[in-house]
């Protein structure tokens, strides 16, 4: 019989445990809809082909249609899939950069599981991970390239750096890459023979500044194809994601990097239990009574050293966001749909401020030390494993918003006609977001099969000024895209007004018990029982 407690120390099974604790909800959503993912649903291949070819992606065009030619589940089984397997290159990352076997895994455990990038949940980001998953990819096979001295494998890593590229966000933190070449290839020429002498040290530039000059150079070749080739038009021709750099999006990224190295400051736990949390901590180190001989240990500025590293990986992460005149936030699950890198980052400072918090541990015991640190880390593996479970089911209510919509729609007669418009006050949106058109017209595409109404956020239109300074914000994406191309937008009509029942109290106590039923009665579910609807309200005689 096979080992069962070996097999359970390998870092790689515990690190998929850890990562299939946090992320397995997922498949409860394996036919929900988020933000722009109404556009891909029940799309033709030639509407996809061509949107994505005029962002710049029409390889993703092709994608997007073969996977609903498989099935929508697809989406978060890839999603779930290729989170893992982007995870797992990290270890061997870590381990071909010598980290210890407890660092390795505590590193892949954290950004298997910190609080961050949320936006992997909508089906239209899940093409991203491909191109994360290609570019740590190619990290791993240039450094172990670098390492034994095989041209052939760091060519190949080129080419996947120059494939991971077309996710443009990628290209501002390709940065990192250049810092990991600069090491190895001075580390390379530093164990090579020869007296240590002033020339020898010129050698040694000489011979980094040779070996990188085509990883500097790769973003820029990339550009030159990307302007030939994958050029972007139409809609995402200008004022879409254009670079804009000033002072002030610099200290936002300043600004962010300093609050995710605080992981509590989420969208969970709030300022009363975060200020809890740190009394508590603060109490804690006045009780242990360090010792004063103990400071400037080895774990000490090792913690240190993982929260300098911390810092540039969230740094290098946030750029791309901020390339764009954007600043990037914690809260809005949208705001992060760039930040691919956050979780390395966040792993990084994370470690590195826990190892140095254990340093005031009693000393007297290592063995009691050293279980406190373990029931440390457990303890914030914990935390972050169940925010996850809070951000799907968070969604999850957001699925049930969406059923009971469209629930209503079907099974509301007046709601078939044409030239109407509903606005929804429900407030069950997944973390208060305001759902665009193309989510909320596609959803009614779905069930009536008409692309002749509008539904809108009661707050996102009120926001402009009303009926018209929506739609003349909002008209430059009106057509195709968002799939209300036939509606009367001169004329609004009939309105009605969606509210959330009356006798739903709590959105938490009705999503458990709709769980429980679609699970044991799926026959007795009505998801129109959430919503309430008001109207119509006409401004002239039909």
């Amino acid at each position: 019989m096979p080992d069962i407690k070996g097999l359970f120390k390998r870092a790689e099974l515990q690190i998929f445990l850890v990562y299939m604790g946090a992320h397995l909800p997922i498949f409860l959503l394996s036919e929900a809809r988020y933000w722009d993912d109404w556009s891909l649903s029940g799309a033709s291949k030639e509407m996809l082909v061509s949107v994505f070819t005029q962002a710049g992606f029409p390889l993703l065009g092709y994608y997007h249609y073969a996977v609903q030619l498989i099935g929508w589940w697809f989406y978060a089984f890839s999603t779930f899939a290729l989170g893992y397997l982007i995870i797992h290159v990290f270890y061997l990352i870590l381990k071909s950069f010598d980290f210890s076997k407890s660092d390795a895994t505590a590193l892949s455990f954290l950004a298997a599981a910190s609080p961050v990038y949320f936006a992997r949940i909508a089906a239209i980001n899940n093409p991203g991970l491909f191109f994360l998953l290609a570019f740590v990819f190619a990290l791993y096979l240039f450094i172990i390239s670098v390492i034994n001295k095989n041209l052939y494998i760091e060519y190949l890593s080129y080419a996947l750096f120059m494939f991971s590229f077309q996710f443009n966000a990628l290209i501002p933190p390709f940065l990192l890459v250049f810092f990991i070449a600069a090491f190895l290839f001075y580390k390379k020429a530093d164990a090579s023979k020869g007296s240590i002498q002033y020339g020898n040290y010129l050698n040694k530039f000489k011979y980094v500044i040779k070996r990188t000059a085509a990883i500097v150079l790769l973003p820029f070749l990339y550009a030159i194809v990307q302007h030939f080739l994958f050029k972007k038009s139409g809609m995402f021709a200008a004022s879409y994601n254009v670079i804009d750099i000033n002072f002030g999006a610099i200290l936002s990224e300043i600004k962010v990097v300093i609050l995710y190295l605080f992981p509590y400051d989420g969208i969970y736990i709030g300022n009363p239990v975060a200020l809890t949390i740190f009394l508590v901590a603060l109490l804690i180190v006045y009780l242990s009574r360090p010792n004063p001989a103990g400071s400037g240990t080895e774990a000490e500025c090792n913690g240190k050293g993982l929260l300098g590293i911390g810092v540039v990986l969230l740094g290098l992460g946030a750029s791309a966001y901020v390339l764009v005149g954007k600043e990037p936030a914690y809260e809005p699950w949208t705001a992060t749909r760039f930040q691919v890198l956050l979780p390395f980052g966040a792993a990084f400072s994370t470690l590195g401020l826990l190892k140095i918090i254990c340093t005031v541990f009693p000393a007297k015991n290592p063995d009691i030390r050293h279980r406190m640190k373990v029931a440390s880390f457990a303890g914030l593996m914990a935390v972050f494993i169940v925010n996850w479970w809070f951000v799907y089911a968070t969604f999850y209510v957001d699925h049930l918003h969406q059923e009971a919509f469209a629930d209503t729609i079907r099974n509301t007669p007046s709601l078939q006609s044409r030239n109407y418009v509903i606005l929804d006050r429900s407030g069950l949106n997944a973390f208060d977001t305001m759902p665009g058109l193309g989510e909320y017209a596609g959803l009614h595409e779905a069930v009536t099969g008409k692309q002749d109404a509008l539904i809108l956020d009661y707050d996102s239109m009120t926001a402009y000024g009303g009926w018209s300074g929506f739609v003349g914000n909002f008209k430059q994406f009106l057509g195709a895209w968002s799939k209300v191309e036939d509606a009367a937008l001169d004329a609004p009509g009939c309105l009605y007004i969606v509210n959330r029942e009356r006798n739903v109290q709590s959105k938490w106590a009705y999503a458990v018990s709709a769980f429980i039923v679609k699970i044991r009665h799926p026959e007795h579910y009505t998801a129109r029982h959430l919503l309430s609807l008001d109207g119509p309200y006409c401004q002239s005689p039909r």
